[in-house]
This record gives C-alpha cells, sequence and structure tokens, in this order.
C-alpha cells in the first residue's frame, strides 16, 4: 500500500448473484480490494512477482464467490469509491475489511492490520489470530503506518461489529512472495471462513492449507526464470570439504532449496554457490523459516579492534552492542554483510545495475550464521557493513576460529585464491534471526548468546 503507481486495474471476475440482505442491512459483508479500478496514480506497490493492483482483486473475488455460495450477502467494491460522484455513498453491513499488500520503500516487513476506533480492535486481533497460524513472516504492529488507521475507505461503512484494513504481508519480499502468490485464493478462502464465523452465517469451513502447490498465475516458468530461480534438489557446488557434512545425507534440507545465480554477480562469490532453503519449520527463532547458502573469498575486517597496521581499519562497526560500543574484530566472530542499493546511495555509493540486494531475500545486520572451512566452523553475525557489490569478509577473530591468516594486511583469501583453490569458505545465514529492529544498530546479544543461538540454529537447521 505504501507506494504509488500509474496503472489501474480493470474488470473483475464475475460473481455469483448476491443473497438479500438482512433487515436493516445493505449486505452482510462488505470487500473492498485495495486499489483496483483506482481514480488517482495510488495503484499500489510492485513486487518481485506480481502487483498489489492485481493480486486483491483475486483475494477480493475468491472470498466473496464463497460467501455468497453459502448466503452470507456481500458487497464486493473496488477504489472507484475515490470519485467525486460517490463521496456521499454509505453501506450499513455488520462487517468490512479492506484487502491490500505492503510494499515498504525501506526493508523488509510483513502482515499487519489498521482500524480506526477501539471498537473495531477485537475483530482486528481475532484476524491476525487466525492468519499468524499459517502466515511464517512477522506480524507488524496494529495501525502500521498513519494510512493503516485513517484509511479513506472506513468512511463509506457503517458497522455494527467491526471495519478494518488488512496487510497480507510484504510483496516487495521475494521470499514473502514466493509464499503468497500461490495462495491468493487460499486467502480469500481463509477470509471468507473467518467473516463467515465472526457474523456466525454461511458456516464457512476453514479451508485446507496448501502446503505445496503450482502458481496458478503465472505465464508457465516466465517469471520464475527471469529472476533465475531455478528449484534444484541439490547445489551446482559444494567444496570438497563440505560434501560430506554438508550432505542431504547429514540432514541438509536440499528438497527446499533454491539456485539463485542472480548473486554471483557480486565481487567474491563462488559461481553458482548462491541457494536459499525454504520452509523450515520449528526452528529456534520465531520469523526463522528460511536459510541461505554461499560461497565466498575471505578478506580480513580488524574494524572495531584496536589493530593500527590495517590501512582500510576503522574504529567502528555497523552493529553495536547494548551499551553503543562497537564490536571487536580480535575477539568476536562476526561477518560483513553488503550495503543494499538504498545505503550505498546514502554513502555516496554505486551499487552497479543488476546486483540484487541481500535485504531483498531477508538478510540484514545481526542476522546469524555459521561458516565452515576444511575441518573448522565458526558461528557468526553479520556485524559489518561492506562495499556494495562486494562478498567475502569476517573479522580477525572468525578467520582464528577457521584456522585462516588473520592478518589483516595479507591474512586471508583473495579473489585470485578463490580462483586457484576452486573452493572458498562456505557460509550458511539465516534471515530473520536478528534481534536489531529495522532502522536500529544495536543487538542485546553477547558472544555467548549468538554462539548459543547458532549452533542451535544449524542443528534444527539438519533436521528438517
Amino acid at each position: 500500500m505504501a507506494k504509488q503507481r500509474n496503472r489501474r486495474r480493470k474488470a473483475t471476475a464475475t460473481l455469483p448473484k448476491n443473497p438479500k440482505p438482512p433487515a436493516g442491512f445493505d449486505a452482510d459483508v462488505f470487500i473492498q480490494a485495495g486499489h483496483e479500478n483506482t481514480p488517482d496514480n495510488k495503484t499500489g506497490g510492485e513486487g518481485p512477482l506480481g502487483n498489489e493492483i492485481d493480486w486483491t482483486p483475486i483475494v477480493a473475488d475468491e472470498a466473496t464467490r464463497i460467501l455468497r455460495q453459502a448466503g452470507v450477502s456481500t458487497i464486493r467494491e473496488d477504489a472507484s469509491l475515490k470519485r467525486p460522484e460517490r463521496q456521499n455513498q454509505r453501506f450499513r453491513v455488520r462487517i468490512a475489511v479492506f484487502l491490500h499488500f505492503d510494499d515498504p520503500d525501506g526493508g523488509e516487513t510483513g502482515a499487519s492490520v489498521g482500524f480506526k476506533g477501539s471498537s473495531d480492535e477485537p475483530a482486528a486481533a481475532a484476524w491476525k489470530k487466525l492468519y499468524s497460524k499459517f502466515f511464517p513472516f512477522p506480524f507488524m504492529r496494529d495501525n502500521f503506518t498513519p494510512d493503516e488507521a485513517a484509511y479513506y475507505g472506513f468512511k463509506f461503512t457503517i458497522t455494527t461489529d467491526a471495519e478494518f484494513l488488512i496487510e497480507f504481508g510484504d510483496l516487495g519480499s521475494l521470499r514473502q512472495a514466493r509464499w503468497m502468490k500461490p495462495r491468493l485464493k487460499w486467502m480469500g478462502r481463509l477470509l471468507a471462513h473467518f467473516l463467515s464465523q465472526r457474523i456466525d452465517k454461511g458456516n464457512v469451513p476453514l479451508p485446507d492449507f496448501p502446503t505445496d502447490v503450482p502458481d496458478p498465475h503465472s505465464n508457465g516458468e516466465m517469471e520464475l526464470h527471469d529472476l533465475h530461480v531455478v528449484p534444484r534438489s541439490l547445489p551446482k557446488r559444494l567444496p570438497d570439504y563440505a560434501t560430506q557434512k554438508l550432505s542431504a545425507a547429514a540432514g541438509v534440507p536440499w528438497e527446499k532449496a533454491a539456485a539463485m545465480p542472480q548473486y554471483n554477480i557480486y565481487k567474491g562469490m563462488m559461481p553458482d554457490s548462491f541457494c536459499v532453503f525454504q520452509n523450515l519449520s520449528a526452528m529456534p527463532l520465531p520469523g526463522v523459516v528460511s536459510a541461505v547458502i554461499y560461497e565466498t573469498k575471505f578478506a580480513i575486517d580488524s574494524d572495531g579492534s584496536s589493530e593500527a597496521s590495517d590501512p582500510d581499519h576503522q574504529s567502528k562497526t555497523s552493529l553495536r552492542h547494548a551499551d553503543g560500543s562497537s564490536l571487536d574484530a580480535r575477539t568476536e566472530s562476526f561477518g560483513v554483510i553488503p550495503l543494499d542499493r538504498a545505503e550505498a546511495a546514502a554513502e555516496g555509493l554505486q551499487k552497479l545495475a543488476g546486483v540484487p540486494d541481500f535485504g531483498r531475500i531477508g538478510l540484514r545486520l545481526g542476522d546469524i550464521g555459521i561458516a565452515f572451512w576444511k575441518n573448522a566452523t565458526a558461528i557468526f553475525v553479520y556485524g559489518d557493513k561492506g562495499p556494495p557489490n562486494a562478498v567475502g569478509e569476517g573479522s580477525i577473530k572468525m578467520a582464528d576460529l577457521l584456522g585462516i591468516d588473520s592478518d589483516p594486511r595479507n591474512g586471508g583469501f583473495n579473489d585470485r585464491d578463490l580462483h586457484e583453490m576452486g573452493r572458498g569458505i562456505t557460509h550458511i545465514v539465516f534471515p530473520g534471526s536478528s534481534d536489531v529492529p529495522l532502522g536500529k544498530i544495536k543487538t542485546q546479544r553477547n558472544p555467548a548468546q549468538i554462539e548459543k543461538l547458532g549452533q542451535a540454529l544449524f542443528a534444527k537447521f539438519c533436521k528438517q
């Protein structure tokens, strides 16, 4: 709902005839598909797998179809309510919902609800409780943006129960979009069940949750192919030292992995090593439902320490302790995450065209991972931000744990070393494991806690 686009969606699907409303009401239920047929430029967000203006009608039409078939009279509306000639219209219903998908300008968000009055909160809370049983990503706070609490559509409905806005998730997030898009009609069925139960009419059953569904809204494999996302049962490559410890026989869930060769473009990345594991279950930290694996060079980061011999040394790290102090590269194991495009621009740097952000797949400062080199391992946290077009840098302590020369002047492995060795450092990172709020830089975790969480995340990852 956050971004403004210059496109309109027109015709909607043919729906069943509307049952007769109860006495004194225009209908039992009111459903609006956000941005559909809008008369202005506010046509919603755009994501890697689709646009808000196209997704909200799919959910709204499915919910309306099921409710009407169950005998629940339902008004199905769109954003043409904004037209001047409609400003005095009012709809008397029991409950009203306004459907949207988020697409923020900043980092990844999630689902949320918005409402104006306290009388609307119980219904919104009940929807959150139901949807969160299935939605594997975060729920943002209620009235997450000012537009949610002051949504223009609220003035058009007069309800006996509630009126509230639903954000189903962040369509700008690739991992959320890949979960949501094949389930749009299921969302409509879930909404119909909720509304039916809420007004105690129609007895619409809880729909079965689709665990493995094809995407009915794409043209074959076009969109996935364009994104270079090719599901695989095994990665193209693993370094020789990792073929046993990270094999399917060792418990690594390669059947849940998708290769993402667009990340090959990063300097320091071993080609065809970048994969994303999805739909992880029962992980030790709430919100962790995926993992990322990649193989890189290893440059030494001395930031935060008193290492004076490193010409690139900086006294501060991007991640800070709870007291505001920087991490110490000599005593704390941390990796470096590339600056996203907006972050690079804010620092006067340029992210090259075609280089995808790590943030697009949920990776960010404070996330926890585990690295492998030969027979050694190192738990680490993303503790610093680095060049926007390069990857493969870690602290002195991380290098020591991996048995790598940790001298900031001539230690580690550069791109030439990576090419000559034919292998690099393997990283597995868990998006969503950070405890750092969006836009903040402080972690409440100490090195011992990070070590314990990293071990627990990897252990559960190998038991999917």
